[in-house]
C-alpha cells in the first residue's frame, strides 16, 4: 500500500513539474486564434489586428483560423475541444452570451468549458432610420412606433441576433408596436433601409457607420450604457429611460478550461499591453470598436451579466433554435 502511494505521489509530482515547465516555456510554437465568423467582417478584422500585435510581443506567430457557422457555435465547439495548453484561443463575442438561451442544446458549456482572459472592445448597436422617415429624434420615432393599427417595420440582421434582442427589450420598455423584419445579415438589412423598403433598422455600428457619416442614414439612439464616443450627439436608450441597462456588441478572448493559470495570466497581460498601444486603439476605432481593457474577473462578470440580459431578450422574442 505504501509503495503504491509512493509511486502515485511521484507521478503526481512529475505531472505537476511538467505542467510548470510547459507554462514557463510557453509559447514555443504557433498559437491559433479561432474566429467563429467568416473572414472579412469587422470582428475578423479586429481579431487579425490583435493577433498580429500579440504575435510580435510573444515572438511566436498568432494565426487567425476562421471557423464560421451556426451563429458562432462551430468555432466555439472546436475551441472547447482543443487541448488546454495555451495554443488555442477563442475570439468570443455577443453570441457567446446569447446562444445558451437561444439554442435548445449546445455541443459545449459556455461557463464550464472556457476560461475568460480579457475583453477587447465594445461596439454599440444603433437604431437608424432612412432620412425620408419623418422622425428626426427618438421621441418622434416613439410616436410613429406606438400605433397598434400600423406596426412600424424595423429590420435587424436576423432572428436571435443581439440587435433583434435589443429591439425586443426596447419594444417591451417603450410599449412599441413594431413589425420585426429579420434578415440574413446586416448588409442585406442595411441595403433595404437605404433603399426605403424598410424604414428603420437596429444595427451594429460598424455596418452603418459610413452611411451615418454620409447622411444616408439617421441615427436616433445607441444601446450602450452611456453615449458612444463614435456618436456623441446621439442619445443612449438608458438616458432616455428606454432601457434599464446598456448593451453592446463585444469581443474578447477565452481559452479552453484547465489552461494553466500562468498562461492565462500572461495572455491577459500581453493582450492588454497590445490594446494600450495608440496605434492599435486608433485602428480598432477606425473599425468601429471602442477598446475595453479589463481584468479577468471583470470580464467574467461582464459575460455573466450579458447572459442574464440576453436570456430576457430571447424570452421576449420567442426565438428558439435547434
Amino acid at each position: 500500500m505504501q509503495t503504491r502511494r509512493f509511486f502515485a505521489g511521484m507521478a503526481a509530482a512529475l505531472l505537476f513539474g511538467a505542467s510548470l515547465h510547459a507554462a514557463a516555456a510557453w509559447p514555443e510554437k504557433t498559437i491559433r486564434l479561432i474566429v467563429p465568423w467568416p473572414a472579412g467582417g469587422s470582428s475578423d478584422a479586429a481579431a487579425r489586428l490583435v493577433a498580429k500585435n500579440l504575435g510580435d510581443r510573444l515572438k511566436q506567430p498568432v494565426i487567425v483560423d476562421n471557423k464560421a457557422g451556426a451563429s458562432g457555435n462551430i468555432g466555439t465547439a472546436e475551441a472547447a475541444r482543443a487541448a488546454p495548453d495555451g495554443y488555442t484561443l477563442l475570439l468570443s463575442s455577443g453570441p457567446f452570451s446569447i446562444n445558451p438561451s437561444l439554442y435548445r442544446s449546445l455541443p459545449f458549456d459556455t461557463v464550464k468549458d472556457f476560461v475568460p482572459v480579457t475583453q477587447i472592445a465594445n461596439t454599440p448597436s444603433v437604431l437608424v432610420v432612412n432620412p425620408s422617415v419623418s422622425a428626426s429624434t427618438m421621441q418622434a420615432f416613439l410616436k410613429l412606433a406606438r400605433d397598434p393599427a400600423q406596426p412600424l417595420p424595423v429590420a435587424t440582421p436576423g432572428n436571435g441576433s443581439a440587435q433583434h434582442l435589443a429591439l425586443e427589450l426596447l419594444r417591451k420598455k417603450a410599449g412599441l408596436s413594431i413589425n420585426h423584419i429579420p434578415y440574413k445579415g446586416g448588409a442585406l438589412a442595411m441595403n433595404d433601409v437605404l433603399g426605403g423598403t424598410v424604414p428603420a433598422m437596429m444595427s451594429g455600428f460598424p455596418e452603418v457607420a459610413p452611411q451615418i457619416k454620409a447622411g444616408k442614414l439617421r441615427a436616433l439612439a445607441v444601446t450602450t450604457q452611456g453615449r458612444s464616443s463614435f456618436l456623441p450627439n446621439v442619445p443612449a436608450l438608458t438616458e432616455l429611460g428606454l432601457a434599464d441597462s446598456g448593451s453592446a456588441g463585444w469581443n474578447g478572448i477565452h481559452v479552453p478550461a484547465r489552461t494553466p493559470p500562468e498562461i492565462v495570466s500572461r495572455l491577459h497581460d500581453e493582450i492588454n499591453a497590445v490594446l494600450n498601444t495608440p496605434e492599435v486603439r486608433d485602428q480598432l476605432g477606425a473599425l468601429g470598436f471602442e477598446v475595453r481593457r479589463t481584468t479577468q474577473a471583470e470580464f467574467a462578470e461582464f459575460v455573466t451579466q450579458q447572459m442574464a440580459r440576453w436570456k430576457e431578450g430571447v424570452e421576449l422574442s420567442g426565438a428558439r433554435l435547434d
